[in-house]
């Protein structure tokens, strides 16, 4: 069931972003320093948005998930120990 909702949200945040991008087809200069670009404002914004989302979790990823796998792993490493028989 919730896989299912997980897809179906997926679907509908995807048709809004089409929908927000047809919408907003309007030119926008993006200025690189190096390169312009002239982009429709709504692929602009979506690719901002997902270029802010990647860029969080590239600086998450180290800082918070790595330190959160190595102490679950600390953590099932201590409960099979204490779970284990004891040597004779």
């Amino acid at each position: 069931m919730k896989r299912w909702l997980t897809i179906l949200v997926a679907l509908a945040v995807v048709f809004a972003a089409i929908v927000f991008s047809a919408i907003n087809t309007g030119a926008a200069a993006l200025d690189l320093y190096f390169a312009t670009f002239e982009l429709p404002v709504g692929v602009l914004v979506l690719a901002s948005l997902f270029a802010g989302c990647l860029l969080g979790g590239l600086v998450l990823y180290p800082g918070v998930i790595v330190p959160l796998r190595m102490r679950a792993a600390a953590l099932r490493r201590e409960l099979e120990r204490r779970q284990a028989p004891p040597a004779p």
